[in-house]
């Protein structure tokens, strides 16, 4: 008796119902293949989102726009100017900013 080797992923994406005997080293590789790529997408985003918008830290901000520390803290919490979360580190988009000043900076 023969055994064809097929990859899970193609299993997974055919149409019928199974049931599935696999080894521990296939499963580990398929998830491995799965990090691998939700890795790769993430860079990607990541890379496109640096590219399309600068990111300013919080001083640059409170700096651009004239206002306190607090300030930026309250407008985030009330939703006027909302931060990002970037390794445990505030950001603000430049976009943000310039939206809300009216003009391009």
């Amino acid at each position: 008796m023969s055994k064809e080797f097929v990859s899970i992923q193609n299993l997974l994406l055919s149409s019928e119902n199974m049931v599935l005997q696999l080894k521990k080293e296939d499963l580990k590789e398929f998830a491995n293949q799965i990090l691998l790529g939700a890795k790769s997408i993430a860079m990607l985003e990541a890379e496109a989102a640096a590219t399309s918008d600068q990111l300013l830290s919080i001083d640059e901000a409170a700096k651009l726009l004239s206002v306190s520390k607090m300030t930026l803290y309250r407008w985030d919490k009330n939703g006027y100017l909302k931060k990002m979360e970037i390794g445990g580190k505030r950001r603000y988009r430049l976009s943000d900013i310039e939206k809300l000043v009216g003009c391009k900076m």
